[in-house]
This record gives structure tokens, sequence and C-alpha cells, in this order.
């Protein structure tokens, strides 16, 4: 239904009311008087016209008259004939007078205004123009000059009336005439349908108006104007000025109608609601209140879901409160089922699927057939939507089965598709056979295909799917569905891992659907499948398009990723660096900062940067201890050997130690701690690193000389077993014949002490093979002495140690070896012997300690 426009709508003419005579401007009251009636009939009265003429009317010299000369006639009766009131108005202008000027110039315009009055406009037209001749410069010009115009207006000469009435405009036109001038070639523009010509006459007219009802009328015919001129969205904003003015206001119900019909045409549904709010409020004819409440319930209902599928309660209630109004009114007509199916729609809309398929029935037999069918559609699909698949099922083919011709049978033949896909997709490929050969539209038919390939890509069944969206590409679907088949395509290919389908099917896609919103993830998925490919160019080229062109992409921080582990397989750590600090600083929270912050000290690391590196590499192992602890606490370890922090070295080795029994500190820390505490005499501390040292299968360029440390410090502790297997190890690998008869000394002073005689023998002997002269070989003659005491033979042992005291002068050896001599001897039970050697050591070296 449509709003039937006003009759006036057809011709505009200006507001007027009661008239307040003057001599100046009673024939311009008049007309406006004749003419607006119709429209405002309770306005009171144009008082801008009458406040012009006591503007422009000079005061009068009265002038002395003889006592019984009649009056100048001020106004003309009604009842007297033409030719009287032309005879007076001509006697009254013929009279001598000594007030030439003014006078008779004012008297000259009160005659053409007393014609005017009495609507003689053809006689009051000359009297105008004698006026405008015989007086020029007169303060009633612009009234001459607008009565002039209205009345060749009245008498249809067009043009001359368009003279005048310009004239007023051009040269009078801050006068108070200068409003209704403008509104009557308004009119006559209008009339004849030069709506360009008569748009800036009414708004001038709206403009210099001073009377509301003048101003209002001309408004409304402005924005009739830019309507018929194709300025819709202006005509608009008017007319809802003109629909928001006050009362007496007979435009207000067609300006908001208007007003409501192109917002909403024009997409500004807000705007559009708010003028059908009104209109069903106040509206005063039933069958307008009740179209306009539906139509505003519909709109309603577009804009519940309006932001992002997010429900708009306070729309919802606006929606409901309008289509309620409009089904209950009486008058509701064609409208009334198109409220009922609203409401339900509605319901759905807003996820009330139960009470919907509570309420349906109640009414649906009051339905059209086509409402009806549209209300069960929505009843089916609350039931879907409940997980109801049977129930949905019975009400699809109840639809299918009763209105086969209509679109709702179709639309429910593909639901029911749907239906299948969420309750058995199993069967899903049976149900689109089904479905295809009841011959649907293309559109349809491909609908139910990309149906088919959803199941098949949720049951992982990859290649069949591929096959189905990659015939899609050629298919009927809306662009939306093409990309989203195109895309899941990829998919697919990713999947499967077709490195070089990947590439082929996201390059198609970009190329097919450049505005899509995956863009940004189909150009990360394609520089993902370059990366598996070593195109690492191409692979950057899509990483820098997502992060420059797609700023906001819900990708961007795996593109930061990817794109920094690229520049790290480049090898171009400072893009590497700088990539993941910028990843950090964008994304502080990330999941992958662990790993941003491992490379970073890394590459820190590896620059020789060491305190850079170092909580870099520590926040990598706090944030994810699990993949970087053991990584990045060896650099941490080999940051604080570098620069020689012993003490923070010592508690980092050992936490490491502790929590990682499996894995090996760096040989080389190892062996500087080690020797560091040997030096230090902290062997125990020593003998830990330096054992295990021992047990790193392969410790690199460290060389075995730790190995001796680690068997002194050993010896030092009486852990005979961990030096006697440091000292042989080292002899398996010592190539310097001084260096390993040193050695085996030690070894086998550990052999006496691990009371293995015959191994100690043997060692002696070898090293006075490799050293046959010497204090080495004293040491190991001493060795062979202190064998002869492990066995118990005290007198052997004395002749030993005598004998290397006799052989060798050094202070090194021979005090030591008089000393034991005299210390086996006595064991032996020679105790003259004994005595004899140890006075000759006290002589000899009288400063030397027993057991030095």
């Amino acid at each position: 239904m449509r709003l039937q426009r006003l009759e006036h709508r057809a011709a505009p003419c200006a507001p007027s009311g009661h008239v307040v005579h003057s001599p100046a401007v009673s024939g311009l009251q008049t007309r406006w008087t004749h003419r607006l009636k119709v429209y405002v009939p309770t306005v009171a009265t144009l008082l801008w016209v009458a406040s012009v003429a006591h503007a422009q009317l000079q005061p009068e010299v009265r002038r002395a008259r003889p006592i019984d000369e009649p009056p100048a006639p001020r106004a003309l009766p009604a009842d007297e004939s033409i030719d009287r009131v032309l005879r007076s108005l001509k006697e009254d202008t013929s009279e001598p007078s000594h007030h030439e000027g003014e006078a008779a110039a004012q008297r000259q315009l009160d005659y053409a205004n007393g014609l005017f009055t009495r609507k003689l406009y053809d006689l009051a037209a000359p009297e105008y123009q004698k006026y405008l001749d015989d007086y020029p410069g007169r303060s009633g010009r612009a009234n001459a000059y607008f009565s002039l115009g209205e009345c060749h207006r009245n008498l249809n000469r067009v043009s001359s009336a368009r003279t005048n009435l310009q004239k007023v405009l051009n040269d009078y036109g801050d006068s108070e005439f200068a409003g209704p001038a403008a509104y009557a070639l308004a009119e006559v523009a209008f009339a004849d349908k030069d709506y360009a010509a008569a748009l800036p006459l009414f708004h001038r007219s709206a403009a210099k108006s001073k009377e509301p009802a003048v101003t209002l009328s001309a408004r409304y015919f402005e924005a009739r104007c830019l309507e018929a001129t194709g300025r819709k969205e202006e005509a608009a904003d008017i007319y809802v000025q003109v629909a928001d003015a006050a009362n007496p206001n007979p435009y207000r119900e067609d300006a908001r109608w208007t007003a409501a019909s192109i917002l909403a045409s024009r997409g500004k549904k807000i705007d559009a609601l708010k003028q059908y709010e009104a209109l069903a409020d106040e509206s005063q004819k039933p069958a307008v209140k009740a179209e306009s409440a539906v139509r505003g319930g519909m709109i309603a209902l577009e804009l519940v879901q309006a932001d992002k599928g997010k429900t708009d309660k306070a729309m919802a209630d606006r929606a409901t409160a309008l289509l309620q109004k409009g089904r209950t009114l009486p008058e509701a007509g064609k409208f009334r089922p198109i409220a009922q199916v609203g409401l339900r729609k509605l319901q759905f809309q807003t996820g009330q699927y139960a009470q919907l398929l509570a309420d349906y029935k109640k009414d649906l037999e009051k339905l059209p057939e086509a409402a009806q069918a549209e209300v069960l559609l929505l009843a089916a699909n609350s039931e879907r939507q409940l997980g109801h698949s049977k129930e949905a099922e019975a009400v699809y083919r109840q639809i299918i089965a009763k209105y086969p011709d209509r679109e709702e049978a179709k639309d429910a033949a593909y639901q029911r598709l749907i239906n299948v896909y969420n309750s058995d997709p199993s069967a899903l490929s049976a149900a689109v056979d089904e479905f295809l050969a009841t011959n649907p539209t293309n559109e349809r038919a491909d609908q139910a295909k990309l149906l088919k390939a959803e199941a098949l890509y949720k049951q992982q069944n990859y290649n069949d799917a591929a096959s189905i969206y990659g015939e899609l590409r050629a298919s009927q679907l809306s662009t939306r569905l093409r990309a989203e088949a195109a895309y899941k395509l990829g998919l697919c290919q990713v999947q499967t891992k077709n490195v070089p389908g990947v590439i082929e099917a996201f390059t198609y896609y970009l190329q097919t659907f450049p505005d899509s919103p995956e863009v940004p993830a189909a150009l990360g998925q394609r520089a993902l499948a370059y990366e598996q490919n070593k195109n690492y160019s191409a692979a950057l080229a899509d990483l820098n398009t997502v992060l420059t062109k797609y700023p906001k992409a819900h990708e961007r921080e795996a593109t930061l990723q990817l794109k920094a582990l690229i520049l790290g397989q480049q090898e171009n750590t400072k893009g590497m660096v700088e990539t993941f600090r910028q990843l950090l600083r964008e994304f502080p929270k990330s999941s992958v900062a662990a790993q941003a912050q491992y490379y970073i000290g890394k590459a820190a690391f590896e620059s020789k940067d060491y305190k850079t590196a170092l909580p870099a590499l520590n926040t990598a192992r706090q944030l994810n201890k699990e993949q970087y602890y053991n990584l990045a606490s060896l650099r941490i370890i080999l940051c604080q050997f570098y620069l020689k922090d012993r003490s923070a070295l010592t508690k980092e080795v050992n936490t490491f130690m502790a929590n990682s029994p499996n894995v090996n500190v760096p040989p080389e820390v190892l062996e500087w701690l080690g020797i560091e505490y040997y030096n230090d005499k902290n062997f125990q501390t020593a003998e830990k690193y330096l054992s295990a040292l021992r047990k790193i299968a392969n410790p690199g360029s460290v060389k075995p000389d730790f190995l001796f440390y680690l068997g002194d410090a050993a010896t030092k502790l009486k852990n005979a077993a961990e030096a006697e297997d440091a000292f042989s190890k080292y002899l398996l690998t010592a190539k310097d014949p001084a260096g390993k008869a040193k050695v085996l000394l030690a070894l086998g002073a550990v052999k006496i002490s691990a009371h293995k005689p015959d191994e100690a023998q043997k060692i002696a002997e070898e090293i006075m093979t490799l050293q046959p002269e010497g204090r080495v070989n004293a040491e190991a003659r001493l060795l062979a002495g202190e064998v002869q005491l492990e066995r118990g033979n005290f007198d052997d042992a004395g002749k030993a140690f005598k004998g290397v005291a006799l052989l060798y002068d050094d202070p090194a050896i021979t005090p030591r070896a008089l000393d034991k001599a005299a210390l086996a001897y006595r064991q032996a039970g020679k105790t003259d012997e004994a005595d004899r050697l140890s006075r000759e050591l006290h002589e000899r070296y009288p400063n030397y300690a027993a057991g030095g």
C-alpha cells in the first residue's frame, strides 16, 4: 500500500487567514487570503504582509477640504457597482491638490490596490503600471511590482507576471515583498514542472518569509523539487525538518512518509525507522498507522543482527513493538500476515527457536499460502538449530510435498541437505545426488555440491573434496561461496602436502578474489608453501604484502614469525632480529615470544654480544622451559664462560647439571671451572667438574691434560678409583715421555694407596725405562721402595730407599729417600741402621721436616 499524496501536493499556494485591511496593501492581502485559505484555514493573519504596508506607507499630510466635500475613499464597499467605484476613484484622483508628490503617488497606489482588492485585475494592472511610470523612486514600488505581477498571473499573462515578480527579487530583494514574490514565481515554475527553476525560489521564499506557515509551505515544496530533480537525499533531510515542524502542519504525514521511503531506499535504515515509528504513533489514518508500523518493524528486523551477527536487544524490542502493533490494528489488511511472518523471523534471528516452535501453529492456518510456507520453513530451520534432526526432516518434507511449486519448497530441499550434513555426514553424498536428480537451479545444484565437498573435508577425505572444490571454480555460486570453495581447495592441498597444488590454489584465489577477507590468510599459506620449496624471495614478498597492505590482519603475528624465520634461513641475522623485535613490540604476549627471544639471544651470542644475549636467552627458557631450557641454558653458560664470570657460571652450571643430567655442559667450560677450582685448592669442586668432563665421550678440542688434574684432585680427596681411572685414561693418549712418566708416578702412588703393589711395580719399571736417569728415575725408584713396603718387605724397601739416597744428591729427592729408608729399617727391626740414616738425614738436611 502506498500512502496517497495530499490533494494540495500538486500545486503550492501560500498560507493566509483573516484580512487586516490597509489602503496600501489591501489587494495583496486579498490575493494571498484567497490563494492560501485552502491550506491553513487556522492561520490568524499574514502579519508580515501587514507590517510591510505600515513600513512603506508614508504619513499622509491631511489637506483642507470644503465642509461639504466627501472624504477620500479608503475602502471599497462590497455592494457598490463597478461604475460607481471607478467614478469615485477617478473623482478622487482628479481633485485638485496642494500636495503633489508623495500624496499623489500614494493615492495612485491606493487606487490600484482598491481595484486589486475587488479582483479587477485587468483594471488594476494599468494603474499599477501608471504608478510605476509616473512615480519613480517611491517607497511603494516593491508593492506595485508584486501586485502587478499577481494581476498578470491571474490574467494568465505568465510572461509579464514573471517579469514583474522577478523585478521584486532583483531590485527589492531585501523588501518584505521578496518572500511572496519568490513564492509566486516558484508556483509558476512548479505548475510548469520546471522543478529546477522552482527549487531556488522556494528556498528563497522560505528564507525571506517571517510567517511560519509560508516558511513551512515553501520548505515542503523545496523538498518536492529536490525529489523531482533526483536530489533525494537532500529532499529527505528537508522532509524530516518539515515533518518535525510544530502545528499547524498539514504537510507532516506526507513529508514523513516520503522521507522514510527515500531513507529506506538509500540504505539509511535507522533514520527511516525513526520516521516510520513516528508515523505509527501520530498518523490519524489507521491504514497508514498499520502500514508504517509493519514497514518500520521489518526495517528493525533487518537491523537486529546488523553488527557482525550480534543481536541488538534494544532493536529487537523495537521490532517486536512495531510488528505487534501492525498485526493487531484492525486496518492492517494485507500487512497483517507480513507482520506475523516478521515476528517469526524475529524469533528465529534472536535464537528463540523453542518459542517459535511453540507459537507458529497458533495462527498458521489464518495466513495466506505464501506466508504459511515461509513460517513452516522457519519452523523446520528452528528444529534443525535445536538439533532435532528427525523433526526438521519431517517439516522439510511437509513443505516440499505441500508447496512443490513455491521457492520455499526448493529452499527446504536444500536446507534438508544441511540437516543431513549436521546429523549424518556419511549419508550426505547420497542425499546430494538425490537432490541433484530433481533438476534444481544451477545455483542450488552448486550449493549442494559445495555442501558435499564440505562433508568430505569434514571426513578428512581431502582428495575427493579437492576435486569438487576445483569443479566449483566455474560454478554459479555467489562470489562469497565461490571464494570459500577456492580457499578450501587450497586447504585440501595443504592437508595432502601437495606444495605445488597449494601454490596454484592460493594463487588462483588471490587473483580471482582480491577483495576477500581471507586474502591475508591465503597469502600466508602460499608464503609457507614457497618457504617449503625454498623460494624464500617469493615467500617474503607475500609476507610483506600482508604486513603492509593488511596491518590489522588476524594473521599478522604468524606472518611476522614466518618472515623472521625465513630471514634467519637466509642468514640475514639483522633482518631476523628486527622482525622478531617488531613481533614482540606488537604482540608482547605472543605465543611465540619464547621463540623470538631465543633467536634474538642466539643472534647476539653468535655476534659475541654476550651481555645482550643473556636476558633474551633467559626470557626464552622462562617462557617455554620445555622447548628452550636446554638450548638457551647452554648458550647462557657459554656467555658467562666468555665473560669469565666464574660465580654466575658456577651457579648456572650447577643448576643445569641438576635439571638436565643427560645433557653435557660444554667441555671447555667444565675444563676451565675444574682447573680454576684446582688452582684454588678446592679439590672437591674441581673433581666435580673435571669428572663430568671425563664422562663426555668426545670432549672436542679439550686436551687430555685435565685428566691429570682430575686424578690429582681425586688423589688428594683419597678417591682412589677416580684418580686411578683419570690417570689411566690420560696415559692412553699421552705422547710426551716426560709428561707420561709424571702421570705414571702419580698413578703408581694411587696403586699403592689402593693396595695394588704388583701394578705399582710395573708402573715403576715402566717409568725407569722411559726415564733411565734423572729425578723422574729417582721418583720411580722411590715408588719401587713403596711397593716393597706395601708387600711387607721392609728390609728390601730400606735397601731400595737407601740406594736412591746413595745415587742422587738432590734436595727434593735425597732427604725423602733417607727418611723413607730409616722408617723401613726401623720396621724391619734394624734400629742401628735406621738411627744412622736418621742422623745422616739431620746432618745433611737439618731443615727437613719428616714426611716432607
